[in-house]
């Protein structure tokens, strides 16, 4: 699986075109998240890295996710979960942390919710639930009602929300719309503190 992900990555990032049949388990689990409304619960985001202005993923086949989740075709805004959890899977853009699709194929921020490491590998389906729908439902309820341990919760401008669990997972949204998870290391939160309030981690405020 990992092999096939990264011979897509890599032939996106060379200019090849996405087809339906290049990852199944994507292109079914998009589609599955369409019909049954996960992206619903996810605000917008854009795709341009808020610390190198680089796009996590061109145009043309963000497009092609975006027809198969029933989304608009826009660029490079999109629902926040089609970019944070399956374009993010794609992507061989560097960043200063790494690449971006690590939280899902590292076990750090499953872990860091109390969860299996294995909990968010794309391919990993104990159930019928999608990647995005396994996010959903365990980075959600924090944002409704954050644990009484969290490291750090801060509310910032329009209702947006930060919850650091003790674990060292990151959420970042609104209550009941989600705009990103990663891990991230507890120690370091005193700076997330004391940055000024604003609008961040990618988040587009257009509706």
């Amino acid at each position: 699986m990992l092999t096939d992900l990264d011979r897509v990555a890599h032939e996106l990032s060379e200019g090849l075109p996405l087809t339906a049949d290049a990852l199944p388990w994507l292109t079914e689990q998009i589609r599955q998240d369409a019909a049954e409304g996960t992206f619903a619960h996810w605000g917008r985001s854009t795709l341009l890295d808020e610390n190198t202005g680089t796009p996590m993923l061109d145009a043309p086949p963000l497009h092609v996710l975006q027809r198969w989740a029933a989304l608009p075709e826009e660029f490079p805004a999109t629902n926040a979960g089609l970019a944070h959890v399956y374009s993010y899977l794609l992507s061989t853009a560097a960043t200063p942390y790494g690449p971006k699709r690590d939280r899902w194929l590292g076990g750090e921020l499953a872990t860091g919710l109390g969860l299996p490491a294995e909990h968010f590998l794309p391919w990993h389906r104990p159930d019928r639930r999608t990647l995005a729908q396994r996010v959903t439902e365990a980075v959600l309820p924090l944002l409704d009602q954050p644990p009484a341990d969290a490291v750090l919760v801060q509310d910032g401008p329009v209702g947006l929300r930060t919850v650091v669990t003790a674990g060292g997972a990151l959420v970042y949204g609104w209550p009941g719309r989600v705009v990103t998870a990663f891990p991230v290391d507890v120690a370091g939160v005193e700076g997330l503190r004391g940055l000024p309030v604003a609008a961040r981690f990618n988040v587009v405020l257009d509706d």
